[in-house]
């Protein structure tokens, strides 16, 4: 569900109007995140460190007002509830896509996520909830701790779906980080909206065991 979004009364929209002729008006921010207490919660509690992740990052997004809104068939408008879909691996070392609905907690998530995987990696295609906007697109990297990153595009600046990209967890001393990047298009958000996005996923692994 979703509600047209009442552009005269948005606080951004001096500056969606300013980025909107962009020719390519996104921008990516990457960071380590601490996955220490995360990634021990995970291992105690036999969850998929990657569908888990996903899952917390997809619970901050619904946070943020900002991360709900898309530019659709020339409206701005605002959903109710973000899901997201992600590449994943096959055997012949392609790619595809699965599709992620948020759902009420973790373990719940980390249950229809491993359903969802076995479902798409059967299917192996790109064609995933390919018509809707009310997504996040990810991609996990785990065989580098990447220092930044650029996406493939088609320069559409209409394309306001945030892409999210997890890395490899390495240890730094004796705590645990994993890469963590967000790219956003400037019309719909900034970047103090995505720092919220890192601070606010910092609290929420921060406190999973709790």
């Amino acid at each position: 569900m979703f509600t047209e979004l009442d552009l005269d009364s948005w606080p951004r929209k001096s500056t969606y109007e300013f980025f909107k002729d962009f020719a390519d008006p996104f921008f990516n921010f990457s960071a380590n995140i601490d996955v220490t207490v995360f990634y021990n919660f995970c291992k105690q509690n036999n969850l998929s460190i990657s569908l888990s992740i996903l899952y917390y990052t997809l619970a901050a997004v619904n946070e943020i007002r900002e991360f709900h809104i898309r530019l659709q068939n020339g409206r701005l408008v605002e959903f109710d509830t973000i899901h997201a879909t992600q590449t994943i691996l096959n055997v012949d070392e392609t790619f595809s896509f699965a599709y992620f609905e948020m759902q009420p907690d973790v373990f719940a998530f980390d249950a229809a996520g491993k359903i969802a995987l076995e479902k798409y990696k059967a299917l192996k295609t790109y064609d995933v909830e390919s018509t809707r906007v009310d997504l996040i697109y990810c991609s996990s990297i785990p065989w580098i701790s990447f220092t930044g990153l650029k996406h493939p595009s088609r320069l559409d600046r209409t394309q306001t779906i945030p892409r999210v990209v997890f890395g490899k967890i390495f240890d730094d001393g004796p705590v645990k980080k994993m890469p963590f990047s967000v790219e956003a298009n400037h019309m719909i958000m900034d970047g103090f909206h995505v720092c919220k996005l890192f601070n606010r996923l910092q609290e929420m692994i921060d406190g999973a065991s709790t």
